[in-house]
């Protein structure tokens, strides 16, 4: 059995971190708005209708917004020690819900988005000093696997803590707090392992630059055609995570037509999206060589129509007002059943993680000594993306979302061939250049001098 490398062990490390720390994390933001909305419906803590997008929409503000001072923050903390600050923030958060206050959850959802750019920067920034083109596919599919299995052990726990009463029933017998504490446990478990993780030889020569250099280099790459086009892929990403971590789960729980119990069926639906994650992830790992010799961007444009083709789906089968609460109401065209709202769960999963590992496959290979910018850029963009949409949320019907991520998902794909197409034309660019330096020189042959006439 050959042995891993250092490189992969390190990969291998801070993703069981992110596995477990994201089993409490991606399981409560799939329960954010059903969670508050039942809060808000026993009149408890202050809560209102609709606060689970507030607090969300919240978050991702602030999220966005702190990806302007990040990348100096984590190139100083290094991006151990940067994941370190943002799971102490996720961990302040979980503690507000123990006993739910408004002000407090409102409060802490402003720590938390500040806290998780430093945490996505961070394990940005330590995955890409640690793959190298040898081991670029298999290490970032590795990352993302093991971080969407948490969405499965999620879904599983919440399963059978849902199997015999709904979420309205746990709310009201006062259980809330059992579950906020074993979110709690996670985090905790995850912040003592990353605290013991390596640092690669890339991390400790890495030279920190001054806050206004960063802020130049950041404003520099944005500038740039491929940047442009590449965040607006980015943009696409966070429109389609707000939809699938929250939106859609809400309107699973919320068309009562589907089953009596709708809790049950929303947990099934994190174990799905999990399972279609994860799969998604072993995919790229599989093909990932294979697909590079066709072109990188066909696994990315193969998941912009699948996902295209749910959003009609969808359009068709789920009741208009099921974002916004509890409807009796079917599907325009025709009714969804649980077959089909897990099979859509699976497929949008599926197409999410083939979007995120390439995003981490492209950063590695195209901006590896600017990761921690690349990674903020990626952030900021879809997190004002997310800001949006969990924005629009608290107004809009589902019709709304739908065309939005329709019409962002073509803008994706132009944007990515667009990429590829800048991406050779400097490749040709350069080689143009490196034939014409070091073509040889022949000496001209001197014809003898004509004797001059008279």
């Amino acid at each position: 059995m050959p042995q891993m490398s250092e490189e992969t062990i390190n990969v291998l490390r801070v993703s069981i971190s992110m596995m477990i720390l994201f089993t409490a994390v991606l399981s409560h933001e799939f329960l954010m708005e059903p969670l508050l909305h039942g809060l808000a419906q026993g009149g408890i803590g202050g809560i209102q209708n609709r606060d689970g997008y507030m607090i969300l929409c919240i978050m991702y503000f602030f999220n966005s917004a702190s990806c302007f001072f990040a990348p100096y923050l984590v190139a100083k903390l290094t991006g151990k020690y940067a994941m370190v600050l943002g799971m102490v923030s996720v961990l302040c958060c979980q503690a507000s819900f123990v006993f739910p206050q408004r002000i407090p959850i409102i409060a802490t959802s402003v720590l938390v988005g500040v806290g998780t750019t430093f945490l996505w920067v961070g394990q940005g920034q330590y995955i890409s000093d640690n793959v190298s083109d040898r081991n670029r596919e298999k290490n970032t599919s590795l990352q993302w696997a093991l971080f969407k299995m948490s969405l499965i052990y999620g879904g599983l726990f919440f399963f059978f803590y849902f199997q015999n009463a709904s979420l309205e029933t746990i709310v009201a017998n006062g259980q809330v707090p059992a579950f906020i504490c074993v979110f709690m446990a996670c985090t905790i478990i995850s912040l003592v392992n990353t605290c013991f993780l390596t640092q690669s030889e890339v991390t400790k020569n890495r030279v920190s630059q001054a806050f206004f250099q960063v802020s130049k280099n950041c404003i520099k790459l944005l500038k740039t055609q491929r940047m442009v086009f590449m965040g607006l892929f980015f943009f696409y990403t966070g429109f389609v995570r707000s939809f699938w971590i929250s939106i859609f789960p809400a309107c699973i729980k919320f068309t009562s037509r589907l089953s009596t119990n709708t809790t049950s069926l929303l947990t099934m639906g994190m174990i799905v999206t999990g399972s279609g994650q994860v799969l998604g992830s072993a995919l790229v790992a599989l093909v990932g060589d294979r697909v590079r010799k066709l072109g990188q961007h066909i696994l990315i444009l193969s998941a912009l129509i699948l996902h295209i083709t749910l959003f009609m789906v969808i359009a068709l089968s789920f009741p208009n007002d099921a974002p916004l609460g509890h409807t009796n109401e079917s599907g325009p065209v025709f009714q969804a059943d649980v077959v089909m709202a897990m099979t859509i769960s699976f497929l949008l999963g599926f197409g999410d993680a083939v979007l995120q590992t390439q995003i981490y496959s492209y950063i590695a290979k195209y901006y590896q000594k600017e990761s921690g910018t690349v990674f903020s850029i990626f952030r900021f963009a879809s997190g004002i993306a997310s800001t949006i949409m969990f924005f629009g949320a608290q107004y809009f019907l589902l019709v709304h979302h739908l065309t939005l991520l329709t019409v962002s998902a073509c803008i994706a794909g132009f944007s990515i061939l667009a990429f590829h197409k800048a991406i050779k034309k400097q490749y040709q660019d350069k080689a143009a250049v490196v034939v014409v330096s070091i073509a040889p020189w022949k000496p001209r042959a001197v014809s003898p001098i004509s004797p001059v006439r008279e």
